[in-house]
Order: structure tokens, then C-alpha cells, then sequence
């Protein structure tokens, strides 16, 4: 009996006795301590005289709050870099003691904190160990310092270079000049979402859109690690006075001037975190009010800070492009021209095709087909397989198809059918297909094949070519005159045509392109391969003469 009342006894003391873990003992406390600590990328070992990041943390897992005294024991040769904090420094020849008290809730609470530890320059290579403990449990993790061959200072980081446009996955885009950014014209975006349905709400989420990316290469020599605030600022290229255009789009609702254009206005603010790598990049969203900005050169001033080292600043001077009046006035012009054309060609078609036999449009439709066969359809499938795999300068592939091979075939037909209105009839068979087969219809294709024809068959006829090859016998070939002057003119016109077609791109698309780029690709692709596919259209005309006659 006695000894079934001392087990009942037991039994009743150890349900009163608190859980395990609430607030005194248990695993519901635990502590970590990561050093040193980049970030999450690995790190074999520190140098003398460098400073590495100790990251430690405390979690209460249990119901009942915790009252924890956090000690970090330092071993010789390692001291916090920065006094000012809350951590009190007791100082000892075997090593420093860190200690602070935490009040942690009970459910569940954490509390974390980045430490700046400075190593001795003059530090014994080898491996060291740091202690932390909170009273209850104590851990201790290995510091291991190597000899790197070289001295770290106390140099601040620097900004070498500022890198821009890029787009969002850090490529820049060869088309595009360097330090040169074009604006979104958005005069038009409140009809366009009204006439998508979407209203005048819309415009909001727009201007959350980056108009680029910009990089900044970021020269670490002391291997520091810590947060900074990079600011990017527009200044005027003249007065070197702060203008308006860039701007920190808001992060809540609860801004005072709520909305995209509730945040920083008139700078760009981010936070950054310098890893302690030697040379870092940090890539940095663009946000732009189109609307307060005009085109020109401006000073974009970057400065990245803390709150114990003097700012770092660089600047570049970047040109800000916006609507291009010129390209507009291009097009307004050719559209002009070609609808001046077209009212011209529909009272002239019967009297055109009057001149034409049967056969002659057959052979007219059957160059257009091939013409669609041998040029749209491989350059329409191959286009962005080249552009994948040469980037921007994929034109010289794709213009052997529709430069060379196109004025190639015009030419032959020219030769083997000399008369006004045949390039046209030919030009407007392949456009048809390409609508057809591929749905190719636009403003810019409509513009570009209408001003292509336009030209071809004004420079033709006014040449006296025309009238020359009705005159002589197109079997036996033309002189080297004859040919140059060919050759010329499909230069000339698919040049004009080509610059264009990339106005036209500019006002309609927004695509903007480097002029150095526009002048390669008039050059190349709009002249000279133009030009060869002349002169091979003559030789193919010929022959074609020869065999089929008239």
C-alpha cells in the first residue's frame, strides 16, 4: 500500500510539473550563429585585416515567453568593427565577450541581428572558434583564416562604371546606343485603354512597368559587406541642376499620393547589399515619367551610401530620346506620296494592263509566286532562328533571301518583260500570298511593299530603261553602263524604302534602333546586296530570253 501511494504521489507531482520547453529548458529555444556570412554563397576562409558578417539568430518556439542573455565569445585576434551598437563589449586577454539581453513573446518569436567583425591584420592563419550561447545551450562555429597573398584596407567600395540600357535579364541590345534612353510615347494610352475596355486605371499598372535596366559595377577592395541605398538622380547637362523624370514607384496604398507615382519622386531609390566580392554588378530597374522629361543630355548621377561611410558617387551623361518628329514626318510623307500614287495608278490600270498580253500576266503571277516561295516563306520561318543565333546582325543571312534573291527575280522579269507596271503586278502577288499564308498585314508592310513598287517603277521609267530594253534585244545582254545604272537604281530604291520601313517602326512600334545600325543595314543589306541581286537579275534575264523568247 505505501509504495502504490508514493507511485500515485509521482504521478500527480509530474502532471503539475510546466511542459517541457516553456520558457526554462527543451529544444523550443534555439540558437544559430552563421559566420562567416555572404549572403548564402560559400566562402572557404577569410583573410588578415578583413571583415567578415556574423549572423545569428534566437527562435521561441513555446507558449510561455523567454527572457535570454545572448553571449558571443570572440577568440584572440577578432573585435567588432562597430562599437556604436547595443551589444555590450567586455574585453579579456583570451578574447572579447558579447552580450545582449532578448525578451522573446511566447507562440512563436524570433529575433536576428548582423554583426561587422573585424579580423587582425596581423592574425595567425589557422582555425578558430566563436561561441555563442544563451545560457541554456551553447554552440560554437568554426572560423577558419587563410592566407590570401594580399592586404585588405579600409578602402570604401567605388562605382567604376554605370552600364545602360539593359533589359531585365542584363543583355544590352546592339541596336541601341550606349547610355541612350527612349522614351514610351504615351500620349495616346488613355484612348487605347478606353478603346480596349481597360480605363483610365490602367495607365497606373503601365507606369509600373521598367522603361530599361542599369548596371552598376561596384569595386570592393576591403571586401566590405553590407546594405546600401543606392539613389539615381537626373541632373541638367548645362546647370548640373536636379530635373525631374526618374522616379520610385509606391509599394503600398497607404502612401500619401497612393499609386505608382506615390513613391520617391524625381530619384531612384533602392537597397543593395555589397556581398564582399572584390567587383560585384547590382542591376537596377529604370522607372521614368516620360511625361516630365524632355528629350536631350542629361547628368545621371548615382550615389550609394550607408550610415557609417561617406557617399560613393559616379555619373555619366545619357541622351534621352522621345518622339521622333523627324521619323514622323517620314512617314506622313510617304504615306502621302504612295496614296498620291495609288489614286494616279487606279485611273491608269485599264490603260496598263490594255498594254499587257495573257501571257505576260501568267509570267507576271508566276514571278510573283516564286518570288513568295523563294523569299517570304524561308525568310518568314528562318528570321528568328538568325536573330536567336547573330543577335542583331542576323540581316546578313536573311538579306541574301529578300534582298538578293527578290531584286533578282524583279530584274529578270524586267528583262524578260519590259514594261511599266510589271514590278507592281509582281509585288502585289507576293503581298497577297504573304497575307495569306502568314497573315503578313500591316501598316508597315503595306507602306514598305507600296513604296518599294513606287520607287521601282518611277525610277524605271524615268531612267528611259524601260524604253531602252523594248528597243534592243534583251538575249544578247546589256553594256556595263546599262547594268551599273540597274543596279543603282534597286539600290537607291530599296534603300529609301528599307529607312522607311525603320521610321515607320519607330512611330508605330516604339522600336528605336542605333543610327550606326540603321547606316549598316542601308549599306549592306539595303544597297549592296540590293545591287548584286541587280546585276545577277540581268545575267538570269537574259538567259531566260534565250530560252523562252518572247
Amino acid at each position: 500500500m505505501k509504495l502504490t501511494a508514493l507511485l500515485s504521489l509521482c504521478l500527480i507531482a509530474l502532471c503539475l510539473l510546466p511542459p517541457l520547453g516553456a520558457g526554462q529548458t527543451g529544444d523550443d529555444v534555439t540558437i544559430s550563429l552563421q559566420v562567416p556570412y555572404y549572403l548564402g554563397k560559400p566562402r572557404e576562409g577569410v583573410g588578415p585585416g578583413s571583415q567578415l558578417q556574423a549572423l545569428y539568430s534566437i527562435e521561441n518556439r513555446s507558449q510561455a515567453a523567454v527572457a535570454a542573455t545572448i553571449s558571443i565569445k570572440l577568440p584572440p585576434g577578432f573585435a567588432l568593427a562597430d562599437r556604436s551598437t547595443v551589444w555590450q563589449v567586455e574585453q579579456y586577454p583570451e578574447g572579447d565577450i558579447l552580450q545582449r539581453h532578448i525578451d522573446l513573446a511566447g507562440g512563436y518569436s524570433q529575433w536576428f541581428d548582423l554583426l561587422t567583425i573585424q579580423a587582425a591584420a596581423d592574425i595567425i592563419p589557422g582555425t578558430y572558434a566563436i561561441i555563442i550561447s544563451d545560457g541554456r545551450q551553447t554552440r560554437q562555429v568554426p572560423v577558419t583564416v587563410v592566407t590570401t597573398g594580399r592586404k585588405l584596407g579600409n578602402e570604401p567600395p567605388v562605382i567604376e562604371e554605370i552600364i545602360l540600357p539593359l533589359d531585365r535579364d542584363g543583355k544590352n541590345d546592339e541596336r541601341l546606343s550606349r547610355n541612350t534612353l527612349v522614351m514610351r510615347d504615351k500620349s495616346w494610352d488613355y484612348y487605347k485603354n478606353i478603346i480596349n475596355g481597360k480605363g483610365a486605371s490602367n495607365l497606373e499598372v503601365e507606369a509600373l512597368h521598367p522603361l530599361t535596366h542599369m548596371r552598376l559595377i561596384v569595386k570592393n577592395p576591403s571586401e566590405q559587406q553590407k546594405l546600401v541605398v543606392i539613389t539615381a538622380r537626373l541632373h541638367d547637362a548645362h546647370s548640373r541642376e536636379p530635373v525631374s523624370g526618374l522616379f520610385t514607384p509606391g509599394t503600398t496604398g497607404e502612401d500619401k499620393d497612393a499609386g505608382s507615382l506615390g513613391g520617391h519622386e524625381d530619384k531612384l531609390v533602392a537597397f543593395a547589399a555589397l556581398t564582399g566580392e572584390p567587383r560585384q554588378t547590382v542591376q537596377l530597374p529604370v522607372y521614368m515619367n516620360e511625361q516630365a522629361l524632355a528629350g536631350g543630355q542629361y547628368i545621371l548621377r548615382v550615389v550609394m551610401e550607408d550610415e557609417f561611410a561617406p557617399p560613393v558617387v559616379q555619373e555619366t551623361v545619357i541622351t534621352v530620346v522621345k518622339k521622333d518628329w523627324k521619323a514622323l514626318a517620314v512617314i506622313g510623307g510617304a504615306a502621302v506620296i504612295l496614296l498620291a500614287a495609288l489614286l494616279l495608278a487606279v485611273r491608269r490600270v485599264r490603260s496598263v494592263l490594255a498594254t499587257l498580253k495573257t501571257r505576260w500576266l501568267v509570267t507576271v503571277a508566276l514571278f510573283g509566286a516564286a518570288a513568295f516561295a523563294v523569299v517570304t516563306v524561308p525568310s518568314t520561318l528562318l528570321n528568328d532562328f538568325f536573330h536567336i543565333l547573330m543577335g542583331p546582325f542576323g540581316f546578313l543571312v536573311t538579306g541574301l533571301f529578300h534582298s538578293i534573291m527578290l531584286y533578282m527575280m524583279i530584274i529578270a522579269l524586267v528583262i524578260l518583260i519590259p514594261r511599266p507596271g510589271v514590278i507592281a503586278l509582281m509585288i502585289i502577288v507576293r503581298l497577297l500570298l504573304g497575307m495569306l499564308a502568314f497573315g503578313q498585314v500591316s501598316p508597315i508592310s503595306l507602306l514598305s511593299y507600296g513604296i518599294n513598287a513606287l520607287l521601282l517603277e518611277t525610277l524605271l521609267y524615268s531612267s528611259g530603261l524601260y524604253s531602252h530594253l523594248q528597243s534592243t534585244d534583251a538575249a544578247a545582254g546589256l553594256n556595263w553602263q546599262k547594268v551599273a545604272c540597274l543596279a543603282l537604281i534597286c539600290g537607291v530604291a530599296d534603300s529609301i524604302a528599307t529607312y522607311v520601313t525603320l521610321q515607320g517602326l519607330s512611330v508605330l512600334y516604339r522600336m528605336y534602333y542605333a543610327d550606326w545600325y540603321i547606316y549598316l543595314l542601308l549599306l549592306i543589306n539595303g544597297f549592296l546586296y540590293t545591287a548584286i541581286g541587280a546585276v545577277c537579275g540581268v545575267r538570269l534575264g537574259s538567259r531566260l530570253c534565250r530560252v523562252g523568247g518572247d
